[in-house]
C-alpha cells in the first residue's frame, strides 16, 4: 500500500533550500513553492526520506513538516484556481 504525504518546508538558506527542493521533485510532485505531495511504496521508504531530509536540514533554522495523507482526502481534495506549478503524471521512459 502506498504511502502519500504532503510535505511542506521553511528553509533558511537558500543552498539548503534548493538541496530540500531538488531531493523532494525527484520524489514528488511541488503544488506550491515550498509544498510537495510524495507517494512512497513502503514505509521503510517513507523513514529513508525522513532520514535524508534530517539530514539536509539545519535544526536550529530549518523546519519540514511531513502531513500524512488518508486514500479518502486525496479523493476529496479542492483545488481553488487555476495556476499550476507542476502536475504529476506517471510516465514511463524507454
Amino acid at each position: 500500500m502506498p504511502h502519500t504525504l504532503l510535505v511542506t518546508y521553511d528553509i533558511a538558506d537558500d543552498d539548503r533550500r534548493s538541496e530540500v527542493s531538488d531531493f523532494l521533485a525527484a520524489h514528488g510532485a511541488r503544488v506550491q513553492y515550498s509544498v510537495f505531495e510524495v507517494t512512497l511504496p513502503t514505509k521503510k521508504a517513507v523513514q529513508q526520506l525522513r532520514g535524508r531530509l534530517r539530514k539536509l536540514i539545519d535544526r536550529e533554522e530549518d523546519q519540514i513538516r511531513l502531513y500524512p495523507l488518508q486514500a479518502s482526502v486525496l479523493n476529496e481534495k479542492m483545488i481553488l484556481g487555476n495556476r499550476r506549478l507542476e502536475e504529476r503524471a506517471d510516465f514511463w521512459i524507454v
